[in-house]
């Protein structure tokens, strides 16, 4: 009976002293850019503007479309956005899918959902890599391109 006892005691001894607290590890926050305007064209340049959050400068420089998106609404090459404060966010591959296109200013335009993965930034920080890049954009008859939703890089 006694080593019963004694089992029972030992198996009862609280786990409570096992260190389960880990407050000396730090996380990266990651830093959230919303840019609400999106102009240029297909088949040249855009620029992203009216940003806030993130290490901006307010906007983009022009950089080429086919980062974002491809001709017709294919896929994104790729590539490296300059902001106007020096700082750059460089993102890999960029995937489209078509969406619907009825809040589109221009009748008869179309619609795509953009989606890439930031692999390096410069000027923020511990924002951790990889992020991600996401947002859709119209594309007119004419080849211009607005934003549908904002341009979002976390």
């Amino acid at each position: 009976m006694r080593r019963v006892l004694l089992a029972a005691a030992a198996l009862t001894i609280p786990v409570s002293v096992a260190p389960f607290g880990f407050s000396g590890i730090a996380s990266a926050k990651a830093i959230h850019t919303k840019c609400t305007t999106v102009t240029g064209t297909l088949t040249t340049t855009l620029t992203l503007t009216n940003c806030k959050g993130g290490v901006t400068g307010d906007s983009s420089t022009a950089f080429t479309t086919s980062i974002l998106v491809g001709t017709g609404g294919s896929n994104g090459t790729g590539g490296t956005i300059t902001w106007t404060d020096d700082n750059t966010t460089t993102i890999g591959i960029v995937g489209t899918r078509p969406v619907s296109a009825t809040k589109c200013p221009v009748s008869g335009s179309t619609a795509v959902h953009y989606r890439g993965k930031v692999t390096a930034q410069t000027g923020v920080g511990d924002s951790p890599i990889p992020g991600k890049i996401t947002g859709e954009l119209c594309i007119d008859p004419s080849g211009n391109v607005t934003a549908l939703t904002s341009a979002n890089v976390v």
